[in-house]
């Protein structure tokens, strides 16, 4: 990791402004990593804008909304109308994402010059053209990266920040079992001794009555694919945030090794989201279908089909492996 602290730290003093991007519906880890990376850019002295709309956050769900709402440290934020007021020379940073079509604002990356860093599975729509383009899917998720980055400044981050980041890496590796390794507890416990809040991180984590009963609904509706394998078909219309919880509370069933839940989560576009407790390779299915992840967590996106045809090309790329 120095060489690429060592690259960041070079390429951030040859700018003067900066603004930093997730992706679309943001979770902790996204949010996380660029609040920090925000915190990061200030301590040398440059400027740092989040791109958020945070004039409607309730666009955004709960979690976004309760942790942007706990933010004491002024974070200036652009969003498709302001971002092009930000003057000087201008980087844009994007965290957590390496698709084009994920980004919060795609538009944004054939203006300015582009860092990449991500921690899911390449996949052939990657960004291209970049300052830097950083993927390394050993992580077990881009607030582990950005905590030790801060780590090699020696630079103590916000509390509140600390504690998403916490929360970030909790959320990725569904509660540390998940893509975990030493460097994610070592990560964990940087940020307690930056001062986390494990009483906010909860509160951070919580989720709604009708969250809770609308993914109890669709794990009532799973089945078995076979011996080790569960599948879940979402009715309802659907965030890739409710697919992907879902699909991590398939596997703590018995007998579940490896789950895949499919929904709508627009008019025109099917999720899949995939989990694994490591010994299935879920990414090798979600890559030929278009997506990508870690051998543990990966998902997919397809546009103009059924979800029944979505079902059958799952069912295809499980036979072929």
């Amino acid at each position: 990791m120095e060489n690429l602290f060592i690259k960041l730290n070079e390429i951030i003093k040859d700018y003067d402004s900066f603004i930093v991007m997730g992706h679309k519906d943001p979770d902790l880890d996204s949010l996380g990593s660029c609040l920090g990376l925000c915190e990061i850019i200030e301590s040398f002295g440059k400027k740092s804008y989040l791109f958020l709309n945070d004039k409607h956050l309730e666009n955004y769900n709960t979690n976004i909304n309760q942790a942007f709402n706990k933010m004491e440290k002024d974070i200036i934020c652009v969003n498709e109308r302001t971002y092009k007021k930000v003057d000087g020379k201008t980087l844009l940073i994007v965290t957590d994402v390496h698709s084009k079509e994920r980004l919060e604002y795609s538009n944004l990356t054939d203006t300015i010059d582009i860092v990449i860093l991500d921690h899911h599975i390449k996949n052939s729509n990657y960004i291209k053209n970049t300052k830097l383009l950083y993927i390394d899917s050993t992580l077990s998720s881009m607030s582990e990266l950005i905590t030790y980055y801060a780590s090699y400044l020696n630079l103590k981050l916000d509390n509140v920040i600390a504690t998403i980041l916490l929360a970030g890496i909790e959320i990725d590796t569904n509660g540390f079992n998940l893509k975990t390794t030493s460097k994610t507890y070592e990560a964990a416990a940087i940020l307690m001794k930056m001062g986390a809040d494990s009483i906010l991180k909860q509160e951070l984590l919580k989720e709604t009555k009708e969250q809770y009963m609308k993914r109890a609904s669709f794990i009532r509706n799973s089945f078995m694919i076979n011996s080790d394998m569960a599948m879940c078909i979402a009715n309802d219309i659907s965030t890739s945030k409710e697919l992907a919880e879902t699909a991590e509370e398939l596997l703590t069933f018995e007998d579940v090794k490896a789950s895949f839940v499919i929904g709508k989560i627009s008019s025109d576009t099917i999720g899949i989201s995939s989990r694994s407790l490591g010994e299935i390779d879920v990414s090798l299915i979600m890559k030929n279908l278009g997506g990508g992840g870690h051998s543990s967590n990966a998902a997919a996106q397809i546009k103009d089909k059924t979800i029944k045809e979505v079902k059958q090309l799952i069912f295809k790329e499980l036979e072929k492996n």
